[in-house]
């Protein structure tokens, strides 16, 4: 089994670089094998929403998102927002969004603690 110290290694390399990826190219770079690849890496993001809202860190977990359509997080995640106490907007259109894009841009443009950029 994977651990969050992994995905957050990959999650802040992502940030640092300014970009995002794709649910199954996540699974895949960390090594989480079928069945129910993308589940598995849906809990590990969950937590990893759940120790940034505890610090107060921008949510690292937005840097991935879902093939086709529009490039954001798929609704578990914005779900999981609404049940931290950080979002309480609609899962999925123009809201979800624009939450989002703002929280890339924190994403980009903030030094986090613990983040390689930041020494």
């Amino acid at each position: 089994m994977i651990d969050t110290n992994a995905l957050a290694r990959e999650l802040d390399a992502l940030r640092c670089q300014g970009e995002t990826i794709q649910y199954k190219a996540m699974a895949e770079q960390l090594g989480i094998q079928p069945p129910r690849q993308i589940q598995q890496l849906a809990t590990l993001l969950e937590a990893i929403q759940e120790d940034d809202a505890l610090l107060g860190r921008p949510q690292r977990a937005a840097l991935v998102i879902q093939k086709g359509g529009k490039p954001i997080p798929r609704q578990g995640f914005f779900q999981k927002l609404k049940a931290l106490g950080i979002y309480n907007g609609s899962d999925q259109g123009p809201e979800a969004e624009m939450w989002h894009q703002n929280e890339l841009e924190k994403l980009f443009t903030t030094d986090t603690p613990d983040s390689p950029t930041s020494i």
